[in-house]
């Protein structure tokens, strides 16, 4: 392979072009063409604060902060003559970009050599403001006046708006506490009935374990209840979620019984005195060994609903299944143990296991029901974050 060698006036003039092209983007003369003045303003005041002799950006600083200013006093003007209520916003805004390149400005002590006096909004900005918030609490009112949730949940944001651009706003919070109250889903979480003849079984930790995760969402929007707390609080559902188990099974048992002949050569059986002395003998060694394997089967079908309180329409229909298996395993053998793996002799050693109680295996395989029914409560109330 063969490489180009470059005289060195060539290498110089490279670095040259290289270090103009930086020294252009950096200093805001490229920003400042496309006519993002803000930009070419911040670029010209950032490079003169680390070089404060630099000539570009001592050039590009003034024109950018002139044109960056004219543009967004012409946008405030027009702006002033909308009818559109949240034309405000967009006002609020063009200030505070104005006032935020006049703070740049007076902490760069090169910057204002360039732009001796730069322009502060701050009473405008404030007018601004106060305006933004009026606007955005009569729309906050029209919507609350609707008496719908979602107008409500609308309303609420309004209100929110209004107390950012004006947080001493005249009893702007009990507005925004009545919009979260109208606009909140209050959702019902019904018992959930065990049909057992045989068994006394408690579905207490599922229950509980979906109503805490409910709660633990924290959703803006929504609150879950127990029928109890219900009670206390003198509520009346929006929603109801239903579930029932349309079936389950406890401990199917299944046995599996297997046997097998174990034969493995050169294997040490003995001894035998030679004239040398005492030597090995080796030979087959046989056992026959047999593996027992028994499981219990647990499951079940859940159905869950959101069903609307008032129509009765049913929200939601979901069937979660759920399965858990316990197993125990272990072995015997007659003959040879050396004909035996060390995998097979552990095997040996244990005993058949204790199973565990209906009400452990219920918990068992009602654990990945739970995981389903409290993502699809997750999903269904996203919405309401």
């Amino acid at each position: 392979m063969k490489f180009k060698i470059y005289p060195s006036s060539y290498l110089l003039f490279l670095l040259a072009a290289t270090a103009f092209v930086l020294s252009s983007c950096s200093t805001g003369k490229n920003k400042f063409e496309q006519g993002d003045y803000d930009t070419a303003t911040l670029q010209a005041i950032k490079r003169l604060r680390s070089n404060p002799d630099n000539k570009k950006a001592r050039r590009y600083l003034p024109l950018a902060y002139e044109h960056a200013l004219e543009f967004h006093k012409d946008q405030v003007s027009q702006l002033s003559l909308s009818t559109d209520p949240m034309r405000f916003d967009e006002i609020v805004s063009h200030y505070e970009k104005l006032n935020g390149l006049y703070n740049q400005i007076k902490t760069c002590p090169a910057c204002m050599k360039l732009v001796p006096s730069p322009e502060l909004f701050q009473d405008e900005l404030v007018a601004a403001k106060l305006s933004a918030s009026k606007a955005h609490f009569a729309v906050g009112l029209d919507l609350l006046g609707n008496g719908d949730k979602e107008s409500a949940r609308r309303a609420y944001e309004s209100f929110m708006t209004a107390r950012t651009y004006t947080p001493e706003f005249d009893k702007i919070d009990d507005y925004i506490d009545s919009a979260l109250v109208a606009g909140t889903v209050v959702v019902l979480i019904e018992d959930i009935p065990i049909h057992s003849r045989q068994l006394q079984l408690s579905n207490m930790f599922f229950q509980n374990s979906i109503s805490e995760y409910a709660q633990r969402l924290n959703y803006r929007f929504v609150q879950f209840y127990s029928q109890a707390q219900l009670d206390v609080a003198g509520l009346v559902p929006d929603e109801v979620i239903v579930m029932e188990f349309d079936n389950f099974n406890l401990g199917q048992v299944t046995f599996q019984e297997k046997t097998i002949q174990l034969l493995k050569d050169s294997v040490k059986v003995g001894e035998v005195e030679t004239s040398e002395g005492k030597k090995p003998v080796y030979g087959t060694a046989k056992a026959e060994y047999t593996e027992f394997v028994k499981t219990l089967s647990s499951s079940g079908l859940l159905d869950m609903q959101i069903v609307d309180a008032v129509s009765g329409q049913t929200l939601l229909q979901r069937k979660f299944p759920g399965t858990y298996v316990w197993r125990t395993d272990w072995a015997t053998y007659k003959g040879m143990e050396d004909a035996l793996t060390d995998e097979q002799i552990a095997s040996t050693d244990r005993r058949e296991a204790w199973p565990p109680g209906p009400q452990e295996m219920f918990v068992a395989f009602t654990q990945p029901i739970r995981d389903q029914v409290t993502n699809a409560i997750r999903r269904q109330y996203r919405h309401l974050r």
